[in-house]
């Protein structure tokens, strides 16, 4: 086993994956790591009652990456309330790293073994990996990819299902500014996000006016018998001795339409 050590600012660290001894003063925090799991103070706060009460756990070592300046990979929370608390030594674990790939892996991976990740988290976690695609040729190999192995081994990283993954990346890649802000912030679900961006893909594939109305229309309409198909769909399960003869049928079906219509009345052009 290797025992040689390097001199960093004022304390030594032994270069093997074992945990030593450091000065949190002077670990340093980077993008794209520190990004990913932004601190928060109800978490901060949480971990420094716990540090106050019980000293910091030695079976939490901070990660970070050897030969790339002593980046925190993992531990950032820790890291925080422990500067606040002004520890003397923590302890560290020096890790290798063949790439910024690998390293991010390996961050979200430590995160996903404790808990599940947020909309936000899950996020932040697509933008910094897909940053690594740096040609247009890397980037279009990447879509074609997410449809694939890659998505699958995207969504084993993050916890999460493959539709989730796909949903999230059609957010990264199409979605406003205000609605990835409103995703990071926790103010919109990944969901809610998604059905918007394609709310406004599709809006925006129209040249006239007249053309998104056509195509508003049908939507409503799609969705409004969808909506009544679901309906008979359940009275039929649930009534399955119940028969009706096509004069019944075409009768419910005239109330129905005489219901969808007396509906939109409120909707009217305005002066009528």
């Amino acid at each position: 086993m290797d025992n040689t050590t390097e001199k960093f600012d004022d304390f030594l660290f032994v270069t093997q994956d074992t945990a030593t001894m450091a000065n949190p003063l002077e670990i340093k925090t980077a993008s794209p790591f520190k990004d990913l799991f932004p601190v928060k103070q109800n978490d901060l706060e949480h971990v420094m009652a716990s540090m106050k009460a019980k000293g910091y756990d030695n079976g939490h070592p901070i990660i970070l990456w050897e030969g790339h300046d002593l980046t925190v990979i993992d531990g950032h929370t820790r890291l925080a309330a422990a500067q606040k608390l002004l520890f003397a030594r923590i302890p560290v674990i020096l890790k290798k790293f063949k790439d910024e790939g690998e390293a991010l892996e390996y961050a979200i991976e430590s995160q996903v073994n404790r808990r599940n990740l947020t909309d936000a988290e899950l996020l932040n976690c697509l933008t910094e990996l897909d940053k690594r695609y740096k040609t247009s040729e890397e980037r279009r190999a990447s879509r074609e990819a997410r449809t694939g192995k890659s998505a699958e081994q995207t969504a084993s990283l993050l916890g999460v299902s493959r539709a989730k993954v796909e949903r999230l990346r059609t957010v990264n890649d199409h979605a406003s500014d205000e609605i990835k802000e409103a995703v990071r912030s926790g103010k919109m679900s990944a969901n809610k996000a998604y059905n918007a961006t394609m709310e406004e893909r599709r809006d925006d594939q129209y040249e006239t006016e007249e053309e998104l109305k056509a195509s508003r229309q049908t939507a409503l309409q799609d969705s409004i018998c969808g909506l009544i198909l679901a309906r008979l769909e359940r009275e039929m399960k649930k009534y399955p001795d119940i028969r009706y003869t096509a004069e019944e049928i075409k009768a419910m079906q005239q109330a129905i339409f005489n219901t969808v219509k007396n509906g939109f009345k409120p909707f009217s052009m305005k002066g009528n």
